[in-house]
């Protein structure tokens, strides 16, 4: 098993043109089947062996066979971080999409989510709530231990923090850290 995890979950990697690289094999081999074109930020997830579930530049959304299933979600690829994926804690079926746009002189700096079920489309999936706000004013930075998600607000010091749970997102817990994030 690749790094010694007995789970797979990023095994697939998918970026750029085009391009990824398959961990699952040894040694790992690239990858030219992804669907996707995106410059900068993308994200994916696989299940415990190692297979796609789906993939993100952040605007569209590709489920495991490569099709794109849906698109205008929130993000941009031209940001450096477009997307994370985080699985619903206790739900292998349930993931949120949270995205960001570049930050630009014509940015919203907005961070909004959407909300994917494997269960969908006989097992392939689908997205069931798509492009909504979670806050405006944030930057391209944004990540996740699987229970929390952490995004830093633009033209502050300020993180914030959502608790992630199977009753959904909560409340943020803000704190305050480091520079401020302009343009």
């Amino acid at each position: 098993t690749e790094y010694g995890w007995q789970e797979q979950r990023f095994n697939i990697w998918h970026f750029g043109n085009a391009a990824g690289m398959d961990f699952n094999e040894r040694p790992p081999v690239p990858l030219d089947n992804s669907a996707m074109d995106t410059p900068e930020g993308c994200a994916i997830v696989c299940d415990r062996n190692g297979d796609v579930i789906f993939y993100t530049d952040g605007d569209k959304v590709y489920d495991k066979t490569d099709t794109e299933i849906d698109s205008g979600i929130g993000g941009d690829p031209t940001a450096s971080q477009s997307s994370i994926i985080v699985p619903v804690p206790g739900d292998e079926t349930l993931y949120y999409l949270f995205t960001t746009q570049a930050v630009s002189g014509t940015s919203l700096f907005e961070l909004r989510y959407s909300l994917f079920d494997l269960k969908l489309n006989s097992g392939v999936g689908a997205l069931v709530e798509k492009n909504v706000l979670l806050f405006s004013k944030s930057t391209e930075r944004v990540t996740s231990n699987g229970r929390w998600l952490i995004v830093h607000e633009y033209g502050n010091n300020v993180f914030r923090s959502y608790p992630i749970t199977q009753q959904g997102i909560g409340q943020p817990v803000y704190s305050e850290a480091g520079s401020d994030h302009t343009f």
